[in-house]
């Protein structure tokens, strides 16, 4: 299991972000410009109030500092003055009530859409990336970066995106309101800005860092459940219990000790940023309070600066506040574009061409060679071999030997490099075909038979879902499952359970082969897909498979003679090279390595 700060971290980056906008919010611009101006008047609706109710002082002061009974006249205005403040300031709020709620509302959809049409271009994404990109890659940090980090840009779109904006116009608004008000006095209720610009500097990458650790430790946990559930009778298998549970404790405990210090990190950046909005309030007040003794400021503009002051420390405490909240949003900005970033490398070329007809089937691999990694061993080197239309090709040799890489390159799950050789279907480049044509013609059932969560029907019908009933049947009876369907209560709707759990390994070998015989395609690719069946079982199917393959090009890999000795012709690989070429009689006389596998396991069986 890898450490958190093991796997890379992408920086977050202004073209990324760029990136995002023009792809994802772009479509939504006008409702953000209307919500942010909704906003940043609701925002704004702030400033009267506090200049309300100075007014009000002012106009109350005199009328009550004379130390008599008010007269009608005097009673009657101070009631109007008093009205007309608590007029003004309910307008205000209930102002700022309905645009909250229309922003709210707004920013509610607009988030919503966005992560829905991000969440729909990760999937399409990681659907059309290349198979080295996941050899790479564990499943949970995917699983992170898919619900993890677009949960992230929703929260921060909900409820960080509009109010950035409107805390950066409403300090600037009212350093401007107290630039009017007293211009000196403003400058000292200032002097905490480049204060609070200090603290933001000395916290900022550490926060940054922080985020980063706590997502990868996040990765981390999400990787070690989804494997140990995924492995989870082999964890029982060997009483790995405790062990398992200990593990995942120590991920917790080192995710908890992450979040705690990037939570002690804003607690410290809170602090300061309140001891610092203390101090200027001291001094706005202390000197404000001289002004007004010496008669150059009245109490009412004071209380109203005070009130704004205390309004602007709001907005920028706040912006220091949401620190952790960019730190993460960025960071999840650049994972997301990263990935929507990778290469296609098996992307559908320009000049690719549909395939119109069902092909003959004639497979040709021309001096191919391949390394999973540039400049890596050679898994296969320089392989040649000519397969006709409808011929059966056995493919044996020990493991590693590069079977199931040569399998693996016909339907282009990985692509032969420029330069190294190339891969032929009826005369054509496969390299030069539409993609979803080609696999559409080209099945390969791996030895690890992979099942959807649902019915027997349902993944029988996963490669052709308008499969004739008729079709269904023949693929059952030639993968030996018709007479285990058939005593089924619910037969072909029979839940399977994820992956296939509630099937044994040989039924589902055997499912996974009768839907690659669905999918009818000309060239059928068999990757030790009997690996887990009994002899008398793969005797049913190997007969079953000889009435159907007629007209069909198959390539039957395995590390059993007994497997591929009915095959037109077999072909051996060592060590990613073509060994020997024959039919099986042709080979025992040779007396080479397949002669030699030959009577090891014959020896095996009869010693058996």
């Amino acid at each position: 299991m890898p450490s958190s700060e093991s796997a890379p971290l992408p920086k977050p980056s202004l073209p990324r972000l760029r990136r995002l906008e023009a792809e994802f919010l772009r479509p939504y611009r006008g409702m953000m410009l209307l919500a942010l101006a909704s906003m940043l008047v609701q925002a704004l609706l702030s400033l009267p109030v506090s200049l309300l109710q100075g007014w009000v002082i002012d106009r109350l002061v005199p009328l009550v500092s004379q130390g008599r009974a008010l007269s009608t006249v005097e009673a009657a205005a101070l009631l109007k003055v008093i009205g007309l403040g608590l007029l003004a300031t309910a307008a205000c709020h209930l102002g700022r009530m309905a645009l909250g709620w229309k922003v709210a509302a707004s920013m509610s959809r607009i988030s919503l859409e966005v992560v829905r049409a991000l969440t729909d271009a990760m999937h399409r994404k990681l659907q059309r990336l290349p198979m080295a990109f996941f050899d790479g890659q564990q499943t949970g940090l995917l699983m992170a970066r898919v619900t993890n980090d677009v949960g992230s840009l929703l929260v921060f779109l909900n409820g960080g995106a509009l109010q950035l904006a409107s805390d950066i116009v409403l300090a600037l608004g009212i350093s401007a309101v107290l630039i009017w008000l007293h211009p000196k006095l403003a400058l000292v209720a200032l002097v905490a800005v480049p204060l609070y610009a200090v603290t933001d500097r000395l916290f900022a990458r550490r926060n940054l860092r922080l985020a980063r650790k706590v997502w990868a430790q996040i990765a981390s946990i999400y990787a070690l459940l989804s494997e140990r559930i995924s492995a989870v009778r082999v964890v029982r298998s060997f009483a790995q219990e405790d062990a398992e549970l200990a593990e995942l404790d120590r991920q917790i405990d080192q995710h908890r000790i992450l979040d705690w210090a990037s939570l002690r990190c804003g607690a410290q950046l809170g602090a300061l940023s309140t001891l610092i909005s203390g101090l200027g309030t001291v001094l706005v007040v202390t000197l404000g309070a001289a002004l007004v003794g010496r008669g150059r400021l009245t109490v009412g503009e004071l209380l109203a600066f005070y009130a704004l002051v205390v309004q602007l420390y709001n907005p920028i405490v706040h912006l220091l506040g949401m620190q952790g909240m960019l730190a993460a949003t960025a960071n999840a900005v650049g994972r997301i574009i990263e990935v929507l970033d990778e290469p296609e490398t098996l992307a559908d070329r320009p000049e690719a061409q549909p395939i119109h007809r069902r092909p003959k089937g004639r497979l040709t691999f021309r001096e191919v060679s391949f390394a999973y990694r540039p400049g890596g061993r050679l898994v296969l080197d320089r392989i040649s071999l000519d397969i006709r239309p409808g011929e059966m090709i056995g493919l044996l040799g020990a493991s590693g030997s590069g079977k199931s890489t040569l399998l693996a390159l016909a339907p282009r799950l990985y692509d032969v490099p420029e330069g190294q050789g190339a891969i032929l279907l009826d005369g054509q480049d496969i390299r030069g075909l539409k993609l979803a044509d080609l696999r559409r013609s080209v099945a390969l059932v791996p030895q690890q038979a992979m099942l959807f969560e649902g019915t027997i029907r349902s993944n029988l019908l996963y490669a052709a879902p308008d499969a004739h009933p008729a079709t269904i049947r023949r693929a059952l009876e030639a993968a030996d499952l018709a007479a285990f369907v058939d005593a089924l209560p619910l037969g072909l709707d029979t839940p399977v359970g994820e992956r296939g759990q509630t099937l044994s390994g040989g039924q589902r070998q055997r499912l996974a082969l009768a839907r690659a015989l669905v999918a009818d395609p000309a060239v059928l690719l068999l990757d030790d897909c009997t690996s887990a069946l009994d002899a008398e079982t793969e005797g049913r199917i190997q007969a079953a498979l000889a009435e159907i393959l007629p007209g069909r090009t198959c390539i039957l890999v395995s590390h059993k003679v007994s497997s591929v000795r009915r095959a037109d012709r077999i072909v051996v690989l060592a060590s990613g090279h073509i060994a020997e070429v024959g039919t099986h009689e042709e080979l025992l006389a040779r007396g080479g390595p397949y002669a030699e596998t030959f009577h090891q396991q014959t020896g095996a069986l009869v010693f058996a």
